[in-house]
């Protein structure tokens, strides 16, 4: 297929990217509409809507009352509530979501008034700034949920969460969406001294704030040319199956999950009579045998062992080194060996053992080309951008591309199957 043709990249767009490159395709190369919403996200719109006419009230000099902002945040949810609206948990109703959303409003409101701590300058503001990748010229930009200045002059990028997850300060620390638009504040008021990036975790009435250094944001826009850089030589665009999957759109397009979507929607007769269910049943009767045999051998390997345990023993207290059966003969010898630290047993023995070697001639004779390791490696993209051209390299010019295809069956859990 074609590559993607963007010069503008949200950080959201990248997150899909970096989850889900098959989702990217649909969604910006393909450019798939649909129009599925999660109950999150909409409960999250509305919430941002009401704290949006809050601030405006605000910057106008007046002070909204909190039915006010509870007013906002229901003409909101009322506009834009549908039937189509997925909700995952079947354990609360719309009304209960509705009601959490109120709950956040209240949290923030009584948290904050008379939210005279900053000075708002604008809300759901766009901003961004260019980025050079291999001579191409980029634009890196989306809307900040609210952009201040404290009162000691610093700008300060607010950003409102409605989710059930408190992540730890760390996650603050290394997030990029509040840190990009860090970058971009810089870049439109190059006088800015400081930047305070601000998370209200509304649901728990919790703030983290974190910075960023002038090397951490070139760092930052280091990472997000590399991954401009993946996505443009991205031709295959390969699904990846996470939990984020359960929330995916594309669904009834993806190899991954089209066959489970369509088998769904099934009734029992078609069940019977569809060929790809019938071959991983089949797949699975073959698996249960299987394990079946196995289990019985590992049975027959441990009762083996333990009648050599007993040979080894008898012969011992007879003083031998042979038996005689009516079947067939025994010699048992002795011989001495080995055995080296391991990764799981002394680590810090193989490691000091592999210091060694490696400082002494004997390490050609005994390295070797871990093949395994360095394809993982390259597909994973572990290495900075040097190593990783210098792996192509190797690969193109001595590995030779192959397709193959496998079969992997895992079991459904109990409940899955009733």
């Amino acid at each position: 297929m074609e590559s993607d043709s963007s010069t503008k990249f949200s950080p959201s767009k990248l997150d899909t990217y970096k989850n889900c490159p098959r989702r990217y395709r649909y969604r910006y190369v393909d450019k798939i509409k649909r129009d599925a919403k999660t109950v999150e996200a909409f409960l999250g719109t509305c919430v941002h809507t009401a704290f949006e006419k809050l601030y405006e009230a605000v910057g106008h000099g007046k002070l909204p009352a909190l039915e006010e902002v509870l007013r906002a945040f229901e003409e909101e949810w009322s506009a834009g509530w549908s039937p189509d609206i997925t909700i995952k948990d079947r354990a609360f109703a719309p009304e209960d979501w509705k009601e959490l959303g109120r709950e956040c409003v209240k949290i923030y409101y009584d948290q904050n008034k008379p939210f005279d701590g900053d000075r708002t300058v604008a809300v759901e503001k766009r901003v961004g700034f260019p980025l050079p990748v291999d001579g191409q010229e980029y634009r890196i930009e989306g809307f900040v949920d609210r952009l201040a200045l404290g009162k000691d002059g610093a700008f300060e990028i607010h950003d409102y969460k409605t989710g059930k997850t408190l992540p730890p300060q760390s996650d603050a620390d290394s997030d990029w969406q509040l840190a990009i638009y860090d970058a971009a504040v810089r870049q439109d008021w190059p006088d800015t001294k400081s930047v305070r990036l601000i998370w209200h975790y509304v649901r728990h009435g919790k703030s983290l704030v974190s910075t960023r250094t002038a090397a951490q944001l070139e760092a930052l826009k280091g990472e997000i040319a590399t991954l401009i850089r993946a996505i443009k030589q991205d031709h295959e665009f390969a699904p990846h199956k996470s939990l984020l999957c359960d929330w995916c759109e594309y669904r009834d397009l993806c190899p991954l999950w089209a066959h489970a979507e369509k088998v769904a929607q099934m009734s029992f007769e078609a069940l019977k009579k569809d060929e790809g269910v019938k071959l991983v049943d089949q797949l699975a009767g073959a698996e249960a045998r299987r394990k079946e045999l196995r289990d019985k051998l590992r049975e027959l390997d441990r009762d083996e062992e333990a009648v050599r345990q007993a040979l080894i023993r008898f012969a011992e207290a007879h003083g031998v080194s042979a038996l005689a059966g009516l079947e067939g003969e025994v010699s048992i010898s002795e011989k001495d060996d080995y055995r080296f630290p391991t990764k799981t047993h002394s680590p810090e023995a193989l490691e000091a053992l592999e210091r060694e070697l490696r400082s002494s001639p004997l390490w050609k004779e005994v390295s070797h080309l871990d093949a395994h390791r360095f394809l993982d490696a390259y597909k994973r993209k572990e290495w900075p951008e040097p190593l990783m051209k210098l792996a192509e390299d190797l690969l193109n010019r001595y590995a030779k591309r192959t397709r193959e295809k496998t079969v992997r069956f895992r079991r459904k859990r109990e409940t899955d199957e009733d």
